[in-house]
């Protein structure tokens, strides 16, 4: 053994120890088990070329009706199964193609949600695996999530990382059942949960508002990225707003058919509505000990409920998306500069994710870490609107905003290895660079807690 490897072998056996004498048992045996770094999306099954086409709710089915889209061939098999999801469905079994390999449903058959939930489900895995340019793992060890699109009775969905599930609920109205597999929405809020879960499962350990919030806050942000996507509500919305998107619209409100329905009824939630929140909002932080744990009015007013507060996170996001967009559509076509800023944006979000905490947060931590994502990205193209967006929304003031920037400036440049795909390639970056450039203790053992 070369004095090298001998030294690195003692380096991995000294972080075991640590590990096994200090760390909480469950959050190095995650720590452990969901590191991934996939240089590219896995293969699908299917062996099919080009497109199949599939009939779906363009985002809700409040906003339109039904519309044909198309799907890559190989990115849907029989019984609607690929190698990120299946559908096991507790009301009917899978759907089969037509004799043209179609999946030609329409509401009212069962088929139809669960062609609507595997399509918008799959979408958005792929969205985020382009933007994060590799394969996204999720936090347990299967190669596909199931998808139930009708688990139960009521007007809600999940995510269960326990059961390795999505499941959508439905309920009767009046002469209608509401199936909340049938909006893109609520399928892609729940996908982002599960797309989260693989990327930070320790969200899902902790206890604090903040890491929470910001779940249900990445729910609605994919929501709101998934519908951006498709040309058709992009053409509506210009076409609704003039290209104004700081004027009310069906793309900052999540959900929309599902709790209008239940609103009807008079349903609430432990304060909050079910599930319709508006991205375009006016909310500012306040100090945790100054928010009401059950709000008077919850449509108006931020609480310690993680999904009323996430609200706040949320209408940063669109905040920033409005002010990307309204600097890219001086030059472009609105349609252009819509696309270019979804994609922006995108990147910087899940950049963001990659470079903020791995488990306790708050929403300026998260706001750090869109800073760094566009230092990163784009040089701080977008610094000077971020600034803006955080400090006028009190998420982080303008002036500790600007030190941090400060000090991303001064960080030394490290060369990560092309690939690390072995304990030791990690451990001789740890020390070789990671340590040395930015002077940290060399007799303290540093015990990693997530990836």
């Amino acid at each position: 053994m070369t004095d090298n490897s001998t030294s690195t072998f003692n380096l991995l056996r000294r972080l075991q120890e640590q590990n096994e004498s200090d760390a909480p048992a469950d959050i190095a045996q995650k720590a452990e088990t969901t590191f991934t770094l996939q240089p590219q999306a896995q293969p699908e099954l299917g062996q099919g070329q080009g497109f199949v086409n599939v009939t779906v709710y363009p985002q809700d089915p409040f906003v339109s009706d039904p519309e044909i889209r198309q799907m890559t061939a190989s990115y849907i098999n029989p019984g609607l199964v690929n190698s990120r999801f299946q559908v096991q469905d507790h009301l009917a079994a899978p759907a089969q193609p037509d004799a043209q390999g179609n999946y030609m449903f329409w509401p009212g058959k069962p088929e139809f949600d669960q062609v609507n939930s595997f399509y918008y489900a799959t979408f958005t895995l792929r969205m985020y695996e382009r933007y994060a340019q590799r394969a996204l793992p999720w936090s347990f060890h299967q190669e596909r999530l199931t998808i139930d699109p009708h688990a139960g009775v009521g007007g809600n969905a999940y995510y269960s990382e326990l059961d390795h599930m999505l499941g959508f609920n439905g309920f009767q109205d009046d002469n209608a059942v509401i199936q909340s597999s049938q909006s893109a929405d609520i399928v892609s809020h729940e996908t982002g949960h599960a797309i989260l879960d693989g990327m930070r499962d320790l969200y899902n350990e902790s206890f604090g508002l903040g890491s929470n919030a910001f779940h249900e806050s990445f729910g609605d942000m994919t929501a709101v990225l998934v519908a951006l996507h498709d040309d058709s509500l992009i053409k509506r919305l210009l076409d609704w707003t003039g290209g104004d998107l700081r004027i009310d619209n069906f793309i900052s409100v999540i959900a929309e058919q599902v709790t209008k329905r239940l609103q009807a009824h008079g349903e609430k939630v432990q304060g909050r509505t079910v599930y319709l929140r508006n991205a375009l909002n006016k909310f500012t932080d306040v100090p945790f000990d100054q928010l009401p744990t059950t709000p008077t009015d919850p449509e108006l007013e931020l609480s310690r409920e993680k999904h009323n507060y996430s609200r706040l996170f949320t209408g940063a996001f669109y905040d920033i998306i409005a002010g990307i967009y309204e600097q890219m559509r001086q030059v472009p076509a609105d349609r252009i500069a819509i696309h270019g800023t979804r994609d922006i944006v995108g990147n910087l979000l899940i950049s963001a994710v990659e470079l903020g905490p791995v488990c306790e947060l708050t929403f300026a931590d998260m706001a750090q870490a869109f800073l760094a994502a566009d230092n990163l990205l784009h040089d701080g193209k977008y610094t000077d609107l971020l600034v803006d967006v955080f400090d006028r929304r009190k998420i982080l003031s303008s002036a500790a905003a600007r030190e941090f920037i400060a000090k991303l400036k001064s960080l030394p440049d490290l060369q990560a290895p092309a690939a690390v795909d072995s304990s030791e390639v990690a451990i001789t970056f740890l020390h070789e660079q990671v340590v040395s450039k930015l002077n940290l203790p060399t007799d303290t053992a540093f015990s990693p807690l997530a990836a």
